[in-house]
């Protein structure tokens, strides 16, 4: 979430990255290698809200190299 806004990219948010509304999610196209694996905070999300294996809650991702995502919502 960070490294998008900072691209200046907008991305939905209710709870300003706090892993609580899940409206950051993005799915992501190449390069989900490049991101830290799940958190525990995200793992329940995305078993709450029940998100495609292909997205990811971005507040909790970091990025660690190359990612192509698509904000859907947008």
């Amino acid at each position: 979430m960070n490294a998008l806004q900072d691209a200046g990219v907008p991305v939905a948010s209710s709870c300003g990255g706090e892993a609580v509304c899940a409206k950051c999610v993005l799915k992501v196209l190449a390069g989900g290698e490049n991101l830290s694996p799940p958190t525990p905070d995200e793992l329940f999300l995305r078993e709450k809200d029940n998100l495609p294996a292909d997205t990811r809650v971005s507040c909790q991702a970091r990025v660690l190299g190359d990612v192509t995502v698509d904000a859907r919502y947008w």
